[in-house]
């Protein structure tokens, strides 16, 4: 989904040389806002998309503040802003158009700039494969980084089995990065790298040779399809937070409010699932 909105206008102060500094110039914006998938005909509700009025005068409340020299600067600016107010907005193009004034040769100039959010994820790991459980769960991580930029890897825990009990042990950890991709286009990335590793769901809670959870995705609450973000067991799950614990304890859930540390020491006073701390190369 896209919203575009054209000709925000405002009189500003913008140029390189002298005779532009103490004289205002018309400035028109331009915007092309790209948002989350999300079923709106179903949802209906202003809370899924981004007020169009609260956008406008946001933008136009930025443009007198900065005495930039360049428009391209400008543009550079204001996306970085809208990104920063608007978490429902993943991608930004802004256009900014001035008259050419003072002897150019040329109707006017207009310059572009796109921004793409960088959203930080969370995402958990396990593994209890018969050959090297631990090497699987490396393998996932470092096959991630092409989609997952600035990796910080948690702690390695070997955990007891959770449902189906008669199977080995496994060896869980926990990430966090940044991503330019949606939720559903990592999920879709997630489900590749364990298909090209050899997993197959042929038994729920089974053994399998990697597992590979989206557990928080910047702040977001997201329902779609077989996506549920934030990951609606992950505050049940002790081999899950005490990884998470080591690298993002301050992360605090969108719905429960409490951070990552707060729901790990709940958790132990009444379930714990992890039989101790394993030494691994990073």
């Amino acid at each position: 989904m896209k919203i575009k909105i054209k000709g925000i206008s405002e009189e500003i102060i913008i140029g390189c040389y002298e005779h532009e500094k103490n004289q205002l110039q018309p400035i028109i914006v331009d915007l092309e806002c790209s948002l989350f998938k999300y079923n709106w005909f179903q949802a209906d509700r202003l809370e899924t998309t981004v007020n169009y009025d609260e956008l406008i005068n946001f933008v136009r409340g930025l443009l007198p503040e900065p005495k930039y020299n360049l428009l391209e600067s400008m543009a550079q600016y204001i996306a970085g802003e809208v990104l920063q107010q608007f978490s429902l907005i993943r991608k930004i193009k802004i256009c900014l158009t001035k008259p050419a004034l003072f002897g150019i040769n040329a109707q006017e100039i207009k310059v572009c700039y796109t921004h793409t959010r960088k959203f930080k994820v969370a995402l958990a790991l396990g593994s209890n494969h018969v050959y090297l459980p631990q090497q699987q769960v490396i393998t996932a991580i470092e096959l991630l980084g092409e989609y997952i930029e600035d990796i910080t890897i948690g702690g390695f825990y070997k955990t007891l089995p959770v449902g189906v009990i008669d199977q080995n042990n496994f060896i869980n950890t926990a990430i966090s990065g940044f991503t330019k991709l949606s939720p559903d286009k990592l999920l879709g990335k997630i489900k590749t790298i364990e298909k090209l590793m050899g997993k197959e769901e042929t038994q729920i809670n089974g053994p399998r040779i990697i597992d590979i959870d989206l557990i928080f995705f910047d702040d977001l609450t997201y329902v779609q399809n077989f996506l549920q973000i934030p990951h609606k067991e992950m505050h049940n799950r002790d081999f899950v937070l005490a990884p998470l614990v080591d690298i993002a304890a301050d992360w605090v859930h969108p719905i429960l409010n409490e951070s990552v540390k707060d729901l790990n020491d709940k958790l132990q006073s009444t379930n714990t699932n992890i039989i101790g701390k394993v030494e691994y190369y990073k």
